[in-house]
């Protein structure tokens, strides 16, 4: 997935705005709306799982240093470095999302 949108921005990087028509502008942005509709709706998804993923963190490792239980502490740990990896891809598209607004901001100018 990032290497699409990757390929998207190159495709916005190399786009001359002088010569656009109105009816490549709007499609342009309704394009550019979709996609960061898209990345909106997954930054969701992964915070959602992040606080779920977070949540069984702080219950197992509870659990396992209240009950000296080694296997909660060790699925601590795993679901710790899942909210780790989770956060970050957030960060990765979190970093694309900046990078398309940057483009609104230009097409709204024209």
């Amino acid at each position: 997935m990032e290497k699409r949108f990757r390929e998207f921005l190159k495709h916005f990087e190399k786009l001359d705005y002088d010569v656009l028509s109105e009816e490549e502008i709007e499609a342009e942005k309704s394009s550019l709306q979709l996609k960061m509709t898209i990345l909106h709706q997954e930054l969701v998804r992964i915070l959602i799982v992040m606080v779920g993923m977070l949540i069984c963190t702080c219950v197992f490792l509870s659990t396992g240093l209240i009950g000296s239980n080694l296997i909660c502490l060790v699925l601590a740990i795993v679901t710790g470095l899942c909210v780790i990896c989770a956060a970050i891809l957030y960060n990765s598209i979190k970093r694309i999302l900046k990078n398309l607004d940057m483009f609104v901001d230009k097409l709204t100018l024209l």
